[in-house]
């Protein structure tokens, strides 16, 4: 199976899960950019992102012409919502046979739960939508973080399978 971790992260969470989730997978891995967010106006920008809903250009280090059987793309929860730089990636993915999605998020907040973000990035997939999974924030600071990825992992490469 021919896969590629593709993920956006601002704290560093998003950052770990990824990398973690394409070594289980043997996976490539990209990293979703925004250098607007990199300026001095950035926390500006991404604030009026969040609230607007634009989305932001992008740069994505992955070969555009190159075909996975499987592509995962991850984010953070921003405002109940995904991340716009993640959403802005989806439009530019490259070809797969499936795509699977996840999250990470604080998810403490009842009035502010992951999955409307959840549900956001599984419609950007489109048709191809496969697996999604969630990571909270006590779960990757957590010990048992191999354990939740190596099952996702093992979701998504059964996914793949079918």
């Amino acid at each position: 199976m021919t896969a590629l971790v593709l993920y956006y992260s601002n704290t560093g969470n998003t950052q770990k899960v990824a990398r973690a989730l394409a070594e289980q997978l043997g996976a490539e891995l990209a990293e979703i950019t925004c250098q607007t967010y990199l300026a001095w106006y950035g926390p500006v920008a991404m604030a009026w992102d969040i609230f607007t809903r634009h989305r932001p250009r992008v740069t994505v280090v992955a070969p555009r012409d190159a075909h996975y059987d499987l592509v995962v793309v991850g984010g953070p929860v921003w405002a109940a919502r995904a991340a716009p730089p993640v959403l802005s990636a989806m439009q530019k993915l490259p070809a797969a046979d499936a795509t699977a999605v996840f999250l990470t998020c604080r998810g403490t907040s009842p009035s502010s739960p992951p999955e409307p973000a959840l549900a956001e990035m599984q419609v950007a997939a489109g048709s191809k939508g496969q697996a999604s999974r969630i990571f909270r924030e006590e779960e990757v600071r957590g010990p048992a973080l191999s354990e939740k990825i190596a099952e996702f992992a093992g979701r998504l490469r059964a996914g793949a399978a079918v």
